[in-house]
């Protein structure tokens, strides 16, 4: 599948919003080889606010076809909840507009080459073929977006897709069941993030992809069961590791990101309606995450914990976020 053919083109801008939790080696947490069972609530916490119990829900943006129905504490929590609250406006990203001004941005003139210097080039051409990935999808373009383009093609191949994302599936849920939806960032300023990368950030952010915990080929599938399983054990110590190795990277896409963000996630835990925050896993947790901040501002944040309910009673909403 050729990832930059107009009808996938929108894919990139989705892929945009995981790249994060590949950056950090989500996947590297089996590494451990520690034994979890499949959680019933993977990433969910609440927070009470003055006026109604929230839920904070750390997403992974693309999933299998595979991955079947959401797990019960996710499906309660949409079922309670009054509105929904993403890092962006979900349907503005996959739109053309914002896809071809994201793809004008894009291309380098003299091409990736002139970019990077000729390390960087070489390991770029050894992930590449590792991936089996054409040369053509990275020669023309900047090395942001390249970097992007060497965690899709790696999950796309791997059977994974935003459409089948907890974002677009919980969104799609919401969007047919009326529920009000809010974001964090403008789908224009969210896009920025990438197209206004200087050359320097630009680079150390493929140099990032390009690292030894970088994705490979095989690795979406146990990046998804670490997500499933709730294995959050080492991901603070792999955010650490981001910061240290790329700090820059790091708080253009995570600390300045959660800071921005605080001030409207405590807006809206006062809010009489019940919220459910949905943003990449990574957002949350972490000296510089949005539980530790909301924790030192006062808030009690604690797991969500799945109770037993009425299969039958469910069965009818989990089958509309399943299978959209």
């Amino acid at each position: 599948m050729m990832l930059l053919e107009p009808r996938h083109r929108g894919r990139v801008v989705n892929a945009a919003r995981g790249l994060l939790l590949g950056l950090v080696g989500f996947w590297a947490l089996l590494a451990s080889n520690a034994a979890h069972a499949e959680s019933d609530a993977p990433f969910l916490w609440q927070v009470k606010g003055a006026k109604a119990t929230h839920y904070l829900l750390g997403s992974v943006h693309l999933l299998p076809s595979a991955a079947g129905r959401l797990p019960t504490g996710i499906v309660q929590a949409y079922r309670s909840a009054d509105a929904l609250v993403f890092e962006s406006d979900i349907d503005a990203l996959q739109g053309r507009k914002l896809s071809a001004q994201m793809l004008e941005a894009a291309t380098a003139p003299k091409g990736i080459a002139a970019e990077i210097d000729v390390g960087t080039m070489r390991r770029l051409r050894q992930r590449m073929r590792a991936l089996r990935m054409p040369t053509a999808q990275c020669e023309t373009y900047r090395p942001w977006f390249c970097a992007l383009s060497l965690e899709l093609y790696a999950y796309q191949r791997a059977g994974f897709s935003g459409e089948y994302g907890l974002d677009r599936r919980l969104h799609d849920a919401a969007l047919a069941d009326g529920r009000t939806m809010a974001w964090f960032e403008a789908p224009e300023r969210h896009i920025a993030l990438f197209t206004d990368m200087a050359k320097p950030l630009s680079t150390q952010f493929l140099d990032a992809a390009l690292a030894d915990n970088g994705l490979k080929a095989e690795e979406p599938v146990e990046m998804y069961r670490a997500w499933r399983n709730n294995d959050s054990s080492g991901i603070e110590a792999l955010i650490a590791e981001m910061k240290h190795d790329y700090p820059a990277v790091y708080e253009h896409l995570l600390a300045g990101r959660n800071r921005a963000w605080l001030p409207e996630l405590k807006r809206r835990l006062k809010l009489p309606e019940r919220q459910l925050i949905v943003v990449g896993a990574a957002h949350w947790l972490g000296p510089d995450g949005l539980i530790a901040s909301l924790t030192a501002a006062g808030y009690q944040v604690r797991p969500y914990l799945a109770i037993d309910i009425d299969q039958k009673a469910g069965l009818e909403l989990d089958a509309v976020i399943a299978h959209r």
